[in-house]
């Protein structure tokens, strides 16, 4: 009998295949975004001779692991809710299927802010080196003046 359980194949069941395929398509859309988002930027200042700098890439790289873990979050919520369906199910309640929704929502809430972000003009992003250039000429005009009294 300990032989033939050895012997046994193991196999996940579809519904959990589905899911753990969802999953990783849902991170590596996400993922996939972001690289897509950092080369256009990397491109657009190359075009428009923006310097890049490695706080740029940092950002870039901050950003990835904050979308990260925040579909990590949802997905622990979706994890919760989906045991508990199982449970239900088990005992002949709810006929729910089994999907990742927060899941599926975050990741294309961040895809689409990743879409929207490629799309803008690098003049329009705000960024550092023209709120520091703001700074300087106003740290100019106050001090080039006399205070009268």
């Amino acid at each position: 009998m300990i032989n033939t359980f050895l012997h046994m194949p193991i196999s996940a069941p579809p519904s959990a295949t589905l899911l753990i395929v969802t999953l990783a398509v849902e991170y590596g859309g996400v993922v996939a975004a972001v690289a897509a988002d950092f080369v256009s930027g990397v491109i657009k200042s190359r075009r428009a001779g923006v310097p890049r700098t490695s706080r740029g890439y940092r950002r870039t790289f901050d950003k990835l692991l904050r979308y990260l873990t925040a579909l990590a979050s949802l997905s622990l919520v979706d994890a919760v809710i989906l045991a508990a369906v199982a449970c239900l199910r088990g005992t002949g309640g709810l006929s729910i299927p089994l999907l990742p929704v927060l899941t599926s929502v975050g990741a294309l809430a961040m895809a689409l802010i990743e879409a929207k972000s490629i799309c803008e003009r690098v003049e329009d992003k705000g960024d550092f080196h023209r709120g520091a250039d703001m700074v300087e000429r106003l740290i100019k005009t106050l001090t080039s003046k006399n205070p009268s009294r």
